[in-house]
């Protein structure tokens, strides 16, 4: 066998392993990170309107293993002492794929697993303002840290330009 043959075989045989193993391990499942009580700490932050709103949300999860849905009840009390609740429903639809949808959320939300594990989802949300409804487009990335530690990351632009961001730690 010569040296290439044998690179070739190599080769193949470390594909082939590679193919053999599973899906990332640290692969974030919703429905099993956030069933039952999970509690959030973040901030939304805008340079822009010259805003830093630290808040916590308390999350509660409930898994329906017959229709593959996690309701989550998200409870926010920010800094400031406002108090606000929203409640998403996530329906699996594939292995690394679900559809959300919120009260206040125009459309379904897509999200995805990415290839590092990483749930990606990107959504319009109307927010109510004294001067009317806000749209606002929100792209967050969820990133499991450790077992009871998820990041959440997001975007929050309108028309297209970042106007604000979220960063947000949940912990079981």
């Amino acid at each position: 066998m010569t040296r290439v043959h044998r690179f070739l075989l190599l080769a193949m045989f470390a594909i082939g392993v590679a193919a053999s193993v599973p899906a990332d391990a640290k692969s974030l499942v919703l429905e099993e990170f956030f069933r039952g009580k999970t509690v959030g700490k973040g901030v939304f932050e805008s340079k822009i309107a010259g805003v830093y709103r630290p808040f916590t949300v308390t999350l509660t999860g409930t898994w329906n293993s017959k229709t593959f849905t996690l309701r989550l009840r998200e409870d926010f009390v920010y800094e400031d002492g406002e108090r606000d609740t929203k409640t998403w429903f996530f329906q699996k639809v594939a292995e690394d794929r679900y559809i959300g949808q919120r009260g206040d959320v125009l459309g379904p939300a897509n999200v995805r697993t990415d290839e590092n594990g990483d749930l990606r989802f990107s959504y319009v949300a109307s927010l109510e303002t004294e001067n009317g409804p806000l749209l606002l487009r929100f792209d967050d990335t969820l990133t499991q840290v450790d077992r009871n530690t998820v990041r959440n990351t997001a975007k929050v632009m309108k028309a297209g330009i970042t106007v604000g961001t979220v960063s947000l730690t949940f912990k079981r």
